[in-house]
């Protein structure tokens, strides 16, 4: 009974934000939104009560900091790179193969704190619950990757 009132809460919430923010999608927005969506699913899909959502939730803001962090140190490694090639500077190739294999080292980072993450959720959620939250994640990423494909393509032009 909690979680459905923390869904209907949520749900104001969320329809309250929208309502407001009508004209300004900007990304960060957007973001929001769709994480503020995301979480009204989990609740729903993983089923959980109150003490349960709030510790997943608390494990998952973690865990996403720190996905933020060391993707930020790829995006910045990436930045390097780029600016080489700007510049029109000419990089050696030991220079590049250390950013190269830096970026895949960080990736490799990226790995396994998300492996590490869902092993630490079995203190938390039962294995059932584990898998419906990674096959949730695959299907969310992919409606949203449609949504936002859809919205960026050019109308048919019809005959």
């Amino acid at each position: 009974m909690k979680t459905a009132y923390i869904i209907i809460l949520i749900s104001f919430l969320f329809a309250g934000s929208l309502y407001s923010q009508r004209d300004k999608w900007r990304d960060d927005d957007m973001r929001g939104k769709f994480e503020q969506l995301e979480k009204i699913k989990l609740i729903e899909t993983l089923q959980m009560n109150e003490e349960t959502t709030l510790r997943f939730f608390a494990r998952k803001s973690e865990h996403q900091k720190q996905q933020d962090e060391i993707q930020q140190k790829i995006d910045e490694k990436i930045d390097d790179l780029d600016l080489i090639f700007k510049s029109g500077r000419v990089a050696t190739v030991d220079e590049l193969k250390s950013n190269i294999n830096e970026i895949n080292v960080l990736h490799s980072e990226l790995d396994k704190n998300r492996i590490d993450f869902i092993n630490s959720l079995s203190d938390i959620l039962s294995y059932d619950q584990i898998a419906k939250l990674i096959i949730f994640e695959r299907n969310f990423r992919d409606q949203i990757r449609k949504l936002i494909m859809k919205d960026r393509r050019p109308p048919s032009i019809e005959h």
